[in-house]
């Protein structure tokens, strides 16, 4: 079973707490609580994943990607 890091954007209504306690319950397990910014970074197994966005107060559940930055010295800016 392969499992997925996801980012969880959490909409303004509702304490992000249930929402993060409903979204453990739907199978995800939890690293991070972004609560500045509203985002819940976790890992949850590929076949429970579409169970996330039926979550109350969920706005989008997205792959975490890896973005790398050319140094600043280099000559691609």
């Amino acid at each position: 079973m392969a499992t997925t890091r996801l980012l969880v954007s959490i909409t303004d209504e509702g304490g992000i707490d249930d929402v993060v306690t409903a979204l453990e319950a739907a199978g995800l397990q939890v690293e991070k609580v972004l609560r500045g910014v509203g985002v819940v970074v976790g890992t949850c197994d590929d076949e429970r994943r579409p169970a996330l966005s039926g979550v109350a107060g969920v706005a989008s559940v997205e792959p975490d990607r890896e973005i790398r930055l050319a140094p600043p010295d280099s000559d691609v800016q």
